[in-house]
């Protein structure tokens, strides 16, 4: 891929570094930074530079992948440099007319398949695309802060449903994870997020409390950092002017969204003086007074966007949390606080505020009912059920596992669904939430979590129509357990593999001891168990863990082997539940640094799991659980992993 950014400002390198960190895999690709200033492109070039020396500083990036990200780059002071570009993003300006002059003049050089983007924070697509030759081929790509590290990006489509789907696939392969929103004025976010930043600069504007004071409640209460704070971070003020006077002026506008004068009198000045902060403690009288206006405004922008149908209610919910930083998505939020008492909050903010709109929903009392991580496409007679976790690999916790338990009900009882294809974002699925584990108090409660996951993947396994697991990259613990209950896998080039549990002081605990060992024979599985050794997509094929070769679209591939099935093509062959004839040992593996005690457990429950038939066995699987959880090295395995990521091997005790 051949990808080009106009801008080596103040985004325009991170979304450069962005790209090729995503693209550093594939020697043929370059990313061109591009800008008419050279000093401009000297500092873009050596911030990435310097991004790139940290990360392999740190041990984040290998000299190898640094020196491959430092090839693909290519800053060039000319613009014909990127006329084989398959993507350009412009990241120059938020000018609209030097934004179309730039599009005219790329257009002039980039061949007819070209996806052009606009890094804007606010212009709607329409405005941009006005005139240009092929507006088809022209989308809002609105990145957030830091943006070579954040994962989302609105994304405003057009009406070619052929290039639409061609920019989300290229955005996802650029690492990115898009968020579909209407053509309006700040889109979704920045309508939330600028309108914020608005009352917290009335608030201090009157006198009401210092902007330390507004951060702490705010970032006390919901997190996010606190409003000048993260304007601060982003030079945001003369911005927000810009994004608010774009809502001012809109259909839905009014004098309320009209930018306060202070944005334009400080500038860029920051609001913050970290070596002389102004006071930040507060009582907590004026604690309720400043955190009810805000919600007000976050939670009635945010609905506004809900209920004018401007983003998806799970998506935005993702984004609120993911672009904004809160500590929970805002409708979320909203339901923690209940309808009445979200109504209450806005209702008296509008009382006080002429021109704010208090939403159809909150006047009603009725707020968003709706799934959050687990997401339902029809593909004619299939059904498409997708994890939608990104940002933790789409890591299996409780919410995530009770949400696929009422989607697989739904199904059930769906006559028009034949089969299903059970994917996740990426393709990539994390096990268990280790922050779920780590805060189990007993065995019987290590046991009884175990049990509640068996029941929701032999749901699955049950399930009356064929179910198609079909994934990529990262599959590990408890996704690799997810897959197994399905009744085939289909996998693409970067399957990665594995059953980590050991590394952190404990064993599978959603069928992994029991489904492993029947799919790919005890030697090989309980090699992969006890060391925590990966496989790759060709290995997992060749041991009949994977049906069919790699596929380039894994979720395609599923789709086309369920088609087979159902035509007699009888291509799904479940697992067998039967006992196992086993030795009466395991063979000896070298096991490192690895817990001894664990591992005892593990080949207890692998031996005697599996000469049971394999419901017998998983409840040996849980009580095994449940020992790991009486060992000291559960604790060491966990806090290890919290503290210090997986990268960094735990110290057990062996006991």
């Amino acid at each position: 891929m051949i990808v080009g950014v106009i801008g080596s400002g103040s985004i325009g390198p991170d979304l450069a570094y962005g790209f090729v960190s995503a693209l550093a895999g594939d020697p043929e690709s370059r990313v061109y930074l591009h800008d008419i200033r050279q000093e401009a492109l000297d500092a873009g070039a050596a911030r990435i530079k310097g991004y790139v020396a940290k990360g392999v500083s740190r041990g984040k990036l290998s000299p190898k992948v640094a020196a491959a990200i430092e090839k693909l780059l290519v800053p060039t002071l000319e613009l014909v440099d990127l006329a084989d570009c398959d993507y350009v993003l412009e990241a120059a300006t938020e000018d609209l007319k030097i934004k179309k002059v730039i599009l005219g003049n790329l257009e002039q050089v980039v061949g007819d398949d070209c996806l052009i983007g606009f890094a804007t924070s606010g212009l709607p697509r329409a405005q941009i695309a006005a005139g240009t030759k092929r507006p088809q081929r022209c989308f809002v790509n609105h990145p957030f802060f830091p943006a070579w590290r954040a994962l989302p990006i609105e994304v405003v489509l057009s009406d070619d449903e052929t290039c639409s789907e061609r920019m989300l696939a290229t955005l996802k392969k650029l690492g990115k994870v898009p968020v579909v929103t209407a053509d309006v004025p700040c889109f979704a976010a920045d309508d939330i997020f600028c309108n914020y930043c608005a009352e917290a600069a009335r608030i201090h504007v009157e006198g009401l409390a210092t902007v330390e004071q507004v951060d702490r409640i705010v970032n006390e209460a919901i997190g996010g950092g606190g409003p000048f704070n993260v304007m601060d971070l982003t030079r945001g003020n003369l911005l927000n002017v810009k994004c608010l006077k774009l809502m001012e002026e809109a259909e839905t506008g009014s004098p309320w969204f009209a930018p306060p004068e202070v944005f334009s009198t400080q500038a860029n000045t920051p609001w913050l003086d970290h070596e002389n902060p102004g006071e930040s403690a507060y009582h907590e009288a004026l604690g309720k007074t400043v955190l009810d206006r805000i919600l007000a405004v976050l939670l009635g922008r945010t609905y506004f966007v809900v209920d004018r149908g401007i983003c998806d209610p799970a998506d935005l919910n993702w984004l609120t949390r993911n672009a904004l930083g809160f500590a929970s998505g805002l409708l979320d939020l909203a339901e923690e606080l209940g309808a009445e008492r979200v109504r209450e909050i806005c209702t008296a903010y509008a009382e006080a505020n002429p021109g704010y709109e208090v939403p159809t929903s909150i006047a009603g009392g009725k707020l968003a009912d709706f799934r959050r991580n687990v997401k339902l496409e029809r593909d004619g007679e299939l059904a498409v059920v997708t994890i939608h976790r990104p940002e933790v690999l789409n890591a299996l916790d409780e919410r995530t596992m009770n949400e696929l338990t009422a989607v697989f009900a739904e199904l059930r009882s769906d006559d028009e669904v034949a089969g299903v294809v059970l994917t996740s974002y990426g393709g990539s699925l994390a096990g268990a939430d280790i922050n779920e584990l780590a805060v189990l108090k007993t065995p019987e409660a290590a046991a009884d979590k175990c049990r509640r996951g068996h029941r929701i993947l032999r749901g699955i396994e049950t399930f009356e129509k064929p179910v198609v697991a079909a994934v990529n990259g990262p599959v590990l613990g408890g996704g690799a357990e997810l897959s197994m209950a399905c009744h085939a896998r289909v996998v693409g080039p970067g399957l990665m593999l594995g059953q980590p549990e050991v590394n952190l002081g404990i064993i599978p605990g959603y069928g992994g001891t029991q489904r492993l060992p029947r799919l790919v024979g005890v030697e090989r599985a309980a090699d992969m168990l006890r060391t925590g050794r990966t496989i790759n997509a060709a290995k997992a094929r060749a041991w009949g863990w994977a049906t069919g070769e790699p596929a380039a679209d894994p979720v395609a591939a599923a789709g086309d082997l369920i088609r087979r099935h159902l035509s007699g093509g009888g291509a799904i062959v479940p697992l067998d539940p039967a006992p196992m004839a086993v030795p009466a040992q395991l063979p000896a593996v070298d096991i490192v640094h690895r817990s001894l005690a664990i591992d005892r457990i593990l080949s207890d429950v692998v031996l005697a799991g599996l000469r049971q038939d394999l419901q017998k066995g998983l409840e040996t699987e849980a009580q095994g659980f449940a020992r790991c959880k009486r060992t000291v090295d559960y604790g060491i395995g966990m806090t290890n992993f919290i503290q210090n990521g997986p990268r960094v091997p735990a110290v057990f005790m062996h006991e």
